[in-house]
């Protein structure tokens, strides 16, 4: 969407090596008199890294110093796993957008609900013409619905219940990766989402959408890396998710 307006786009490179972090002073050194805003998004897609508070404050500061915007999105919010969720950007400079959505953790996507927040009224308000313009006829019943399922006790009970589910699916997803020895992975610490590196395998194959396999995966070169692949654990166990490991061992079996 940047590039659709003329902008343009320099990638801060995250250290695999260090579970994918992302080094808040290679994002200020990226930093030229051009630079508009820094776009991230906590967790990231496709690792599933997610970033520390100390790091949120060292990025706010690097806003604050060169008066640029930070928006940070926040689409799986509630289903972070090593502790508490990291403070929001909106909360440490008035540089700050955070983005999320009812789509993650609610399972609300066909909504196509989120939200954004700011310290600029002026930024809102010409967030919300922008969308008006864009959208001609708004989701009124959608807006409501996702209201409702924001309600405190409703939004606390629905969170419960995702992150059962995700921690089930993450588990499966924990004892794939440890028994293929074609794959390791750096277990997300947020969401559901992550960047599996293949061993001797081009993720650019795409064999595993093909008969019998029928198994969907995104490579790595949508995101960078090529010889990665992304693993989805979205959904609760009903969603074929053990059929769909089997699929992707038996191929990769075929690969190597």
């Amino acid at each position: 969407m940047a590039k659709t307006i003329g902008a343009r786009l320099v990638e801060v490179a995250r250290d695999e090596a260090q579970g994918w972090a992302l080094d808040p002073g290679s994002v200020a050194r990226a930093i030229t008199p051009e630079t508009r805003m820094i776009f991230l998004s906590n967790p990231n897609n496709p690792s599933g890294r997610l970033l520390r508070a100390a790091e949120l404050r060292a990025l706010a500061a690097v806003a604050d110093r060169h008066g640029i915007w930070l928006l940070v999105d926040e689409v799986y919010a509630g289903l972070e796993w090593p502790g508490p969720r990291p403070p929001s950007t909106a909360e440490l400079t008035a540089f700050g957008i955070t983005s999320g959505s009812v789509s993650k953790a609610l399972g609300l996507q066909g909504l196509r609900t989120g939200r954004m927040i700011c310290q600029s009224p002026a930024v809102i308000r010409d967030a919300m013409i922008l969308r008006e313009n864009a959208s001609e006829i708004m989701n009124v019943l959608g807006e409501r619905i996702a209201e409702v399922a924001l309600w405190p006790d409703r939004l606390a009970a629905a969170i419960c219940r995702a992150r059962n589910a995700a921690r089930a699916t993450l588990a499966l997803i924990d004892g794939f990766v440890t028994a293929e020895p074609r794959l390791s992975l750096h277990r997300p610490e947020a969401g559901l989402i992550g960047l599996a590196r293949l061993q001797g395998i081009d993720g650019e194959t795409r064999a595993l959408l093909r008969p019998p396999w029928r198994t969907f995966v995104v490579p790595g070169s949508a995101y960078g890396p090529p010889d990665h692949i992304r693993i989805g654990a979205g959904g609760e166990l009903e969603t074929r998710l053990n059929e769909g490991s089997g699929r992707l061992s038996a191929a990769l079996a075929t690969l190597s």
